[in-house]
């Protein structure tokens, strides 16, 4: 599905927990993410104001509606024992400093 803003913007007020898993070679996985509301759209993403997991007041996510999958669960909880309720999307991302490790 191509990203469209018409489309996006039916997302906004949505609230998304982003997880992201940092691959490192010779090293156990790390973890880490944010939750928050979709705040706005723009052609380069959707802008999360963020609730917590970081500092950044604001986080975008790719222009891409696929990233968004249908939360599975009624809360969440997040690395500092925080509970998230009303979770509308998942988000799960990995990251590491050479694609061949992803």
């Amino acid at each position: 599905m191509e990203y469209s803003l018409d489309e996006a913007s039916k997302e906004i007020g949505k609230r998304v927990i982003v997880s992201i898993r940092i691959v490192t070679p010779d090293k156990d996985d790390e973890y880490t993410g944010f939750w928050g509301v979709i705040d706005s759209v723009h052609a380069d993403g959707l802008l999360v104001k963020v609730e917590g997991g970081s500092e950044d007041e604001f986080d975008m996510i790719p222009p891409d509606l696929e990233f968004l999958q249908p939360a599975k669960n009624k809360f969440y909880q997040f690395n500092d024992n925080e509970i998230i309720e009303n979770v509308d999307y998942e988000v799960y991302w990995s990251a590491a400093d050479d694609p061949k490790y992803l």
